[in-house]
């Protein structure tokens, strides 16, 4: 992981290219990253603006090519990962 043992990773999410998508929470502000399971690579992770607190539930959309995820902050997140066309 990127953050190594700060990483504290719970939820995790998988899109049509098999990248696995999920949030270290265990750093301030907490980082959206993905690993490209091809590649065995890691991209380049980025903030969750409002920090998120701890997210936990993540879910990839394949009609839209987001994943929505769900933090203990009672909010809910959305990342686009994926361009869809008209989307």
């Amino acid at each position: 992981m990127p953050s190594a043992s700060k990483s504290r990773v719970y939820g995790m999410a998988k899109d049509e290219t098999d990248t696995i998508w999920f949030v270290e929470t265990g750093v301030y502000p907490n980082r959206f990253v993905g690993f490209d399971t091809r590649s065995e690579s890691f991209k380049r992770g980025t903030d969750v603006p409002s920090g998120g607190g701890t997210i936990r539930h993540m879910y990839f959309d394949e009609n839209t090519g987001y994943v929505w995820f769900g933090a203990d902050s009672n909010t809910v997140g959305r990342a686009i990962v994926s361009a869809r066309e008209g989307s």
